[in-house]
């Protein structure tokens, strides 16, 4: 018996029985990266070519490279031992053949006098043999090979050399499957991250959603709760800046098809030369510079919903296959042999005169019905002022919520102001203006200089209570220009002069300190 592990063979077995049982295992790993499966083989394939009674893999812990977990253990006659437990390499023969990174063979197990850790307990369960093979891969030291005998002495001599060759596929098999491992575990990484993302969204989209609160926007919603299980086309009709992109992803949202894309094309910002490769795609040589195949928006919305903005712009060559893709729910991409299905629902907006356009020819009359199979019109924001109270506490609390502050205060005289005003560019405009009364407004109050375009543009000045109003807008206008000129020290040029502080030119904030009564500095 020898009192230290053996490294070289003495025996090895004959070569047709080695090459048998090397072409097995190469079969085994090549088949599958299951581990367990893998070592249940392989342990099949030693026990009866060598008598090997009992096989197990060990696995360097990534947390603590002292240690190697059991990762499986295949043993018929002791079929209880555990798996998953740790062991502490050193002292044990896996630990020196990792650490010589060459085969450690360790015959007549004695109990009573244990060289390593693991003798007394494979002894005392019959054991009389035992060999560790380390598993190394491209330098990368993965864990070990055990193989156990219950012959006291012999086992160099039945099994070290193609043993050894069978623990060299091993290690790539273990390395296989480690990768697929991590691949699986990234994966996962990224599923919960895109299902974060996606949250996200959502909540970024309830943040945006519409105010609706007056009866022309509720009879809009109740038109979007009824078409938005269907399929139906849908074209959303208003003027600029009402919130067609909006309206369009609320009917995603609330669609059946709300867990897909969401795809957005505006037919008027595009180059007439480039809107068929836009929304159809091309493949590769389609065209000087097509270096490969390009997906168009329709694909890219399959599953999902395509927004056609501005799709009054379309032009008429386009508008024939723009109907094909509508009606047929197919698709040819540029330089492409034949028609793909693409399985997409569309909503479109426009801001135009359809019907005028129909009638002048720059629409085609079959297109216009096919888009007007479920129309919603949008009102501007001067039919409905009573929208606009909550939809502005809503568009203060968004951006104050950016800013880092709490929503200012608004006085009744600011609210006047509001309703009162046209808003020729809807919610854009009102959104727009308040945030930047909101920047002006550094106090708790929010404070208004003027509104866009001039008050003129307001209807404030054919209110009946038009005078008592302008009175407290008056005074709110001269309480701001007075905190901003103590603020600037009465300085009104240069960048930290009062005109910079309120965002207005020099010269119209020299026209409201005359208009007001309030003095101010020059140029300095």
């Amino acid at each position: 018996m020898a009192d230290t592990p053996k490294t070289e063979p003495i025996h090895c077995p004959g070569l047709s029985g080695r090459e048998s049982l090397i072409d097995e295992a190469i079969s085994t790993v090549l088949t599958t990266v299951d581990m367990e499966l893998v070592l249940d083989r392989i342990a099949a394939l030693l026990r009866r070519h060598f008598g090997a009674t009992r096989v197990g893999l060990n696995r360097l812990c990534e947390d603590s490279p002292g240690e190697a977990e059991v990762l499986l253990i295949d043993d018929p006659v002791h079929p209880g031992l555990a798996r998953g437990g740790r062991f502490a390499l050193a002292g044990s023969l896996s630990g020196a053949a990792l650490e010589s990174r060459q085969a450690q063979v360790l015959e007549g197990l004695d109990g009573a006098r244990p060289r390593f850790r693991e003798e007394r307990q494979l002894a005392e369960l019959g054991y009389g043999a035992l060999a560790a093979y380390p598993l190394v891969v491209e330098d990368q030291v993965l864990g070990t090979l055990e193989i156990a005998h219950p012959p006291r002495c012999g086992l160099m001599e039945r099994c070290f050399v193609a043993a050894g060759k069978v623990a060299e596929l091993i290690a790539i098999a273990l390395h296989n499957s480690l990768l697929v491992t991590e691949v699986r575990r990234l994966n996962q990484l990224l599923d919960r991250e895109n299902a974060y993302l996606k949250d996200q969204v959502r909540l970024a989209r309830r943040e945006q959603r519409y105010v609706a609160e007056g009866p022309l926007m509720r009879t809009v919603m109740e038109q979007v709760r009824m078409v938005a299980p269907t399929d139906s086309t849908v074209l959303v009709r208003g003027e600029t800046g009402t919130g067609k992109e909006g309206l369009a992803r609320l009917v995603h949202e609330w669609s059946n098809r709300s867990s897909g894309p969401f795809v957005v094309v505006n037919l008027g910002a595009i180059p007439e030369t480039l809107i068929e490769s836009e929304l159809f795609g091309h493949e590769k040589g389609a065209f000087t510079g097509a270096s490969r195949r390009v997906l168009g928006r329709f694909e890219q919305a399959s599953g999902g919903t395509l927004f056609l903005d501005e799709v009054g712009d379309a032009p008429l060559p386009m508008q024939v296959k723009l109907l094909r893709a509508l009606q047929e729910r197919q698709i040819e991409r540029l330089g492409g042999s034949g028609p793909i299905r693409v399985d997409v629902r569309v909503v479109a907006a426009s801001n135009r005169p359809l019907e005028r356009m129909v009638e002048e020819g720059a629409l085609r009359m079959d297109l216009y019905y096919r888009l007007s199979t479920f129309p919603i019109q949008l009102p501007p924001l001067r039919e409905r002022r009573d929208d606009i109270r909550p939809l502005a506490r809503h568009l203060l609390q968004r951006h104050a919520a950016r800013m880092h502050r709490r929503p200012p205060q608004v006085p009744e005289q600011v609210w006047a102001v509001l309703e009162g005003h046209d808003w020729p560019g809807n919610v854009r405009e009102l959104e727009n203006f308040l945030e930047r009364a909101l920047i002006l407004s550094p106090g708790d109050t929010l404070s208004l200089v003027e509104l866009p375009g001039g008050p003129a543009r307001g209807a404030l000045a054919a209110n009946a209570a038009a005078d008592a109003v302008t009175q407290s807008f008056d005074q709110a206008v001269r309480e701001l220009l007075q905190r901003a000129l103590a603020q600037s020290g009465g300085k009104i040029y240069g960048d930290d002069g009062a005109a910079a502080l309120l965002g207005l030119k020099p010269t119209t904030l020299q026209g409201k300190l005359r208009k007001y009564g309030l003095v101010g500095a020059g140029r300095r």
